[in-house]
């Protein structure tokens, strides 16, 4: 049987998210763009889907915003500060590639870059206080990082900032990734005062493809490249409806009963780290990390334990799938934490999603167990 463990890379398709995905692209194919009879009721679906996420999520559907990923989303608001003054941006050292990409780009337009660091996976209130200055014109701070799920103290480091604004007078805008949030913690962009947040489908066992921009204050935003002017000028691009649909089906199965979800994968990530403890291996996530996400050190190189881990038919991640394409990236996040190079070379995560069950840990704790007699 296949055990897969690598679900904060990806999840797979639920089959509500699949069925929507083809009710809405066998009924509603015209453009929402289109005037026409067909063009209209796409539209309406459109407006349909959009409503019903924000509800799920608790914003109001005018600051949610659709994109082909959380990648274009912090493309789109990072990039429009190319319009404006050079300033500084400052964003913390454990941030997903998509984030750290754009700094060097900045630099190159006169832009002053600030890194945070993280001791222990959080980014701290006080140094992102002295790192502010008069300039300062963007902070972005993930809320939980995709290779520990350290949950960051967003609320307060948003506090930090709107103080700060009080005594400078500029607006800051804070934006925060959010694609490891949604669903799996306590999470709402609107209580939290952010200005912007990025969202991913297929974290949630929707499709890919799919993503979601929230702006607290849309008026306030100007993209670099508006295209067509769909999704009210914030994004263009004829919107690919059967993938929202996918995606709010995705959500309504993510977000019903969460706190009860949350509840049942953090019982299994306790049973994880039992296992990895009694095998000698050291966590790395920190005790106020997501319940669907592991990482710990193992013994051997984290590219030899994870093929080990796929020979006996358990896939994991060893740092961030996302960064394996580029050599050192997913050690670059660990080590922005504080954590010792030797140990970030044997970093391994585990990730859960709701579709996860007792049957697979069970399965899992095993092939662990296996792995440590085999040493």
């Amino acid at each position: 049987m296949d055990l897969y463990f690598d679900n904060a890379a990806t999840t797979k398709l639920s089959e509500r998210a699949l069925q929507a995905y083809s009710d809405t692209a066998r009924l509603f194919w015209g453009n929402p763009s289109s005037v026409h009879r067909l063009g209209l009721e796409a539209r309406r679906k459109l407006d349909e889907e959009r409503s019903a996420i924000a509800r799920l999520m608790g914003i109001p559907s005018s600051s949610l915003f659709f994109t082909s990923g959380a990648t274009e989303s912090i493309a789109a608001v990072i990039s429009s500060l190319l319009f404006t003054t050079p300033g500084k941006i400052i964003i913390s050292r454990i941030e997903h590639e998509a984030v750290a990409s754009w700094l060097p780009v900045l630099r190159q337009h006169g832009w002053k870059t600030e890194e945070l660091r993280a001791k222990g996976g959080f980014v701290s209130a006080e140094e992102l206080r002295a790192a502010l200055t008069p300039d300062t014109k963007l902070v972005a701070i993930m809320a939980v990082n995709n290779v520990t799920g350290a949950i960051e103290p967003i609320e307060e480091l948003v506090r930090t900032v709107r103080e700060y604004e009080k005594e400078g007078r500029r607006r800051i805008f804070f934006f925060s990734d959010s694609v490891q949030a949604l669903g799996k913690v306590e999470y709402s962009p609107e209580k939290l005062g952010i200005d912007g947040a990025s969202f991913s489908g297929h974290k949630i066992n929707g499709p890919r493809g799919i993503g979601m921009l929230y702006l607290r204050n849309p008026s306030a935003f100007r993209p670099l490249a508006p295209a067509g002017g769909q999704e009210k000028g914030k994004r263009g691009g004829t919107e690919n409806l059967p993938a929202i649909s996918a995606l709010r089906a995705a959500a309504e199965e993510w977000l019903s009963d969460q706190a009860e979800k949350n509840a049942k994968a953090a019982e299994r990530k306790a049973m994880i780290v039992e296992a990895l403890r009694s095998c000698g291996y050291d966590l790395i996530s920190p005790e106020h990390s997501s319940p669907y996400i592991i990482s710990f050190s193992s013994l051997l190189p984290s590219e030899v334990y994870t093929r080990m881990l796929s020979d006996r038919g358990v896939y994991a991640s060893s740092g961030s799938a996302c960064s394996n394409n580029a050599k050192g990236e997913g050690e670059k996040i660990l080590l922005g934490m504080g954590v010792r190079p030797d140990t970030a070379s044997r970093a391994v995560r585990i990730s859960l999603s709701n579709s996860t069950t007792d049957e697979e840990i069970e399965g899992l704790i095993a092939v662990i167990n296996e792995l440590r007699d085999a040493r």
